[in-house]
């Protein structure tokens, strides 16, 4: 699950092929030209409402609908830190840069290279800009980090999923579609810069409308099973393989190769009891590559251990959701705590066994219990390594 190209120096190519189409379309939509630029701020012209409004909704809805199907890990995605007086501060200027030059930093690159003079001053100024900000950085530093609110957003802030802020963004903007045209005709005598016709028009509403309207259902997959999860109905109808107490304590005692054991338990847990061949893994590891090579292996057995049956079902049934060959899984019958007291320490009881087969079973556990806290001290317990990944850093200039 995302970045959806991993490798470094295909993300240049990738990059590099993105940064030419993106180019072209803003020459393509007028963005190298200053007078349609700043006709935004003036009200004769808002194409560049309309075009950047557009990709906006489209990157929400694609990001929304990618990480609805769990191709892509929203953690990824870069999102600028709040610090206030840099956004008040900086959009000021940029604002003011922006009516002044008629270019923003990214469309000044665009006209700069089809030839444009005052393009070209302009990205002198902005690099002029950059350097004297580097060289008194010191003067400004108590300014630029002032008023720090970390990464909020909006649709946390306002209490609301992302679907539902989805749904109000779009048709916030297909709205406002119509509401510059009429701007741009009481401005321009009538005339828009539109060519979109009014059936056109009408048509893409429609879409739009209907795009909002499954936005509201789409919730990032990741979100919505970790949230399923917590809830006692999640695998209430699912019934794993179990593997008896009895059986486990036999293969450990034995070293079985072929045995892989999960251990879902708090870290605190894990570390002062950890049985052989288990590794230690949270629930949302189940999204990491490390855990998947682990439990994709057909020579092993996977057996899901916690607290009770009730989190290793969940755990199991989880596994099953995302895609996981789950035919060789099991969790383990009545839990970590059920094994440490019947097995790890068990007692011989005072009476008589009843049966061959209880006197057989006491003989075997009182045995485990000398056994598998010597194989424990020696076994080297090991925990799924998430690698810190970056966020991917990008935006419009």
């Amino acid at each position: 699950m995302g970045p959806l190209f991993p490798e470094p120096n295909l993300d240049l190519i990738i990059a590099l092929v993105i940064g030419f189409f993106f180019g072209f379309l803003l020459e393509q939509a007028g963005f190298s030209t200053s007078k349609k630029l700043v006709g935004l701020f003036y009200g004769y012209d808002f194409t560049v409402w309309r075009v950047f409004f557009t990709a906006a909704v489209t990157a929400m809805f694609g990001i929304l609908l990618l990480s609805y199907f769990d191709l892509l890990d929203l953690s990824l995605i870069y999102i600028n830190p709040l610090y206030l007086w840099s956004i008040v501060i900086g959009g000021f200027i940029m604002g003011l840069g922006f009516i002044i030059g008629g270019f923003c930093p990214g469309t000044s690159v665009c006209a700069t290279v089809i030839g444009k003079l005052d393009a070209l001053f302009f990205l002198i100024g902005v690099g002029l800009g950059i350097f004297i900000f580097a060289v008194a950085y010191p003067a400004f530093a108590s300014v630029h980090t002032g008023y720090y609110y970390g990464i909020p957003q909006v649709h946390d802030f306002l209490g609301m999923s992302m679907g539902t802020f989805a749904f109000l963004i779009i048709i916030v903007a297909f709205l406002s579609y119509w509401g510059v045209n009429a701007i741009e005709r009481k401005v321009n005598n009538g005339e828009t810069n539109d060519p979109t016709t009014k059936s056109g028009m009408i048509k893409i509403t429609a879409v739009a409308f209907l795009v909002a309207f499954l936005a509201l259902f789409m919730y990032p997959r990741k979100q919505a099973l970790l949230k399923a999860y917590e809830t006692k109905e999640f695998a209430q109808n699912v019934h794993p393989q179990k593997m008896a107490i009895d059986e486990l304590a036999l293969r450990l005692v034995k070293k079985d190769p072929t045995l892989q054991l999960v251990d879902f338990r708090d870290t605190k847990d894990f570390e002062k009891q950890a049985l052989p061949n288990s590794l230690h893994a949270r629930v949302e590891d189940f999204w990491t590559d490390n855990l998947r090579n682990a439990l994709s292996r057909y020579d092993k057995q996977v057996v899901l251990i916690s607290y009770n049956e009730e989190d290793e079902t969940k755990a199991y049934h989880l596994a099953k959701e995302l895609g996981y060959d789950t035919s060789q899984f099991y969790i383990l019958e009545g839990g970590c705590p059920t094994f440490t007291k019947e097995i790890l320490d068990f007692k011989m009881p005072d009476r008589e066994p009843k049966t061959r087969a209880e006197r057989d079973t006491w003989r075997f556990r009182a045995y485990a219990a000398q056994v598998l806290p010597v194989l424990i001290k020696e076994a080297k317990p090991k925990k799924v390594v998430v690698p810190k990944v970056k966020r991917a850093l990008g935006g419009c200039g």
